[in-house]
């Protein structure tokens, strides 16, 4: 689900502090030679900020980039073989729609990567109706191939920030997989780390990451973004558009800068981590940290940078010696301090103080990290739970105990599936026959695990191969330019997205609205379109990727 919210202006720029102790541990091991249970156990706070717009208090999450200075977007898209399918999908509609979303005085311009770069244009070029539609029919007329030289697609975008004047976001489309060149997640962050840095600041890009699949290599993305930059992934499983909104209202906006929390005095707290990599005016950004005794009036300070102004807040609290409240401190601390450990690793490698650091704390507060697993009765998941005939993957999530699946179809089909180690899943391709009848089958699953022992579990899916039906109902056909088109559509039970789009227009999700009965959207037209005829097509897609669509042709006059 979704939920929205206001900004309290009044209560924003404002610090809470949040703790939790209990000096007992919990129960000693059985296995322990000489068990003891501690009385002194740490405590844990978390402090959270609300950050307010500061300045620009008429900014909303509707309208962020109100008054915002004009921009230059280099952005990257991945074209190479592992961007099939849905993944591909969805970087062409977070492209459409980011390039309908910049103004026509911005500049932009494309780099198609895979084990080569393509640019749209040798530089950026006005972002006009014109230049988007051509910007679009590029990417249309490219094809899938070859690796993926994220290497060579960076320092491209670097060079084309570098001579773009002010105001640079560099925009990555990926699921960050590099095959050629540079491919050590380490070594490729470190060396796009000290490249962006060579620029001038003025232009150093923003480095903005819309990570996409299952698969997506979220390691290398997120120390990418670290370079005055945001990251969002969206899985195969996720509706988009949330996620893609949230990400683009951000493009034009800047990261509160130097965001961090201190303590005083310093002694009284250790291991102090943010639970965001970047947060904005008009957000939360909050800390957790750990402290050994209680301490009394310890205070706590958060300060940044907001759109070039300094900006700070303050409180003080109580360390208890004992406390109930928020249970959650403790696994949340946990959590944010083998993140940290993770990414040491990852860039500096394997020792062996952080890796017992690591085993111990999720043994402790009992989460999975790729440094241990925890084995009760194996169990899979399959996904995806609905297909079509003639989808050919079919994938499993298993205990890591297990080294072997192979799954058994209804139809007579009997598959060994591979271990993807980047996406911790079992897989195969095979074929639906196209003859099967719409309705649920069963799977039989046979998995062994590391010491022999077998094991079988059932699992169904659900063959669905009707696309979705789409009846379009407007109040008119006739438009001016600068006019909204109101949309109302009906659309099948199944289905998952409806996307209207309109030619020179910004493409619009639909949703369902109770109160019509029916799923609606505005669509704006804008004042720069050329009048004449345009076909508006609604497309749906349901849970098993079936499409279905309607047009209908509509007049657009001066």
């Amino acid at each position: 689900f979704v939920a929205t919210f206001d900004l309290d202006k009044a209560g924003s720029d404002t610090l809470a502090v949040i703790t939790h102790r209990n000096p007992l541990s919990g129960q000693p091991s059985l296995t322990a030679t000489a068990p003891v249970r501690s009385t002194n156990e740490p405590g844990f706070f978390a402090v959270d900020a609300l950050l307010g717009f500061g300045a620009n208090q008429s900014a909303t999450k509707d309208s962020p980039t109100s008054g915002a200075p004009t921009k230059t977007a280099v952005i990257l898209f991945d074209t190479s073989l592992s961007m099939q399918w849905e993944k591909l999908e969805r970087s062409y509609q977070a492209l459409e729609t980011l390039l309908h979303a910049l103004k026509p005085e911005d500049k932009f311009n494309l780099i198609l990567f895979n084990n080569q770069v393509q640019p749209f244009q040798q530089s950026p070029v006005a972002a006009d109706s014109n230049n988007v539609q051509h910007a679009l029919d590029f990417v249309r007329a490219s094809r899938l191939r070859g690796g993926t030289d994220l290497e060579k697609a960076l320092q491209e975008a670097l060079r084309e920030s570098g001579a773009s004047g002010g105001n640079p976001y560099l925009v990555l489309l990926s699921d960050g997989g590099a095959t050629e060149g540079l491919i050590k997640n380490a070594k490729l962050a470190a060396t796009y780390e000290a490249d962006w840095k060579r620029l001038p600041e003025a232009s150093r890009p923003k480095t903005y990451i819309f990570g996409v699949g299952d698969d997506a290599n979220l390691p290398l993305l997120k120390l990418l973004a670290r370079e005055d930059g945001v990251l969002e992934n969206v899985l195969s499983t996720e509706p988009i558009e949330f996620k893609l909104n949230s990400f683009l209202s951000k493009i034009g906006r800047s990261p509160v800068g130097q965001l961090a929390v201190t303590v005083s005095p310093e002694s009284a707290v250790d291991a102090v981590y943010p639970l965001q990599d970047a947060a904005f005016a008009g957000s939360e950004a909050a800390w957790v940290g750990r402290y050994q005794k209680p301490a009394q009036e310890v205070g706590f300070s958060v300060h940044g940078v907001r759109d070039g102004t300094p900006v700070s807040m303050s409180s003080k609290a109580n360390l208890p010696s004992e406390s109930a409240e928020h249970p959650q401190l403790p696994r949340l601390w946990a959590r944010a301090r083998v993140d940290a450990l993770l990414e040491k690793i990852e860039r500096e490698g394997e020792d062996a103080a952080s890796i017992e650091e690591i085993i111990r704390l999720s043994r402790q507060y009992k989460f999975v990290t790729p440094y241990t697993s925890f084995l009760a009765v194996p169990r899979a998941l399959l996904r995806p739970r609905v297909i079509r005939p003639g989808d050919p993957v079919i994938r499993v999530k298993t205990d890591p105990a297990i080294v072997s699946v192979v799954a058994l179809f209804p139809f007579g089909l009997v598959k060994p599936l591979r271990y993807l180690h980047g996406e911790d899943t079992w897989q195969t391709r095979f074929l639906v026959p196209t003859d099967l009848a719409d309705g649920t089958y069963p799977v039989r699953l046979v998995m062994r695990d590391r010491s022999g022992q077998t094991y079988r579990e059932v699992k169904t899916f659900v063959i669905a191969s009707k696309s979705p039906t789409v009846q379009i109902k407007l109040p008119k056909t006739r438009y001016s330019r600068g006019e909204t088109v109101d949309l109302k559509v009906l659309a099948s039970q199944n289905t998952r997205t409806l996307v209207a789009r309109l030619e020179g227009a910004a493409p619009v999700s639909l949703h369902w609205d109770a109160k019509l009965n029916a799923n609606t959207g505005e669509l704006f037209i804008p004042e720069q379109m050329i009048p004449g005829s345009y076909h508006l097509t609604v497309t749906a897609e349901d849970i098993a990727h079936n499409m279905g669509s309607q047009g209908v042709d509509i007049e657009i006059v001066p």
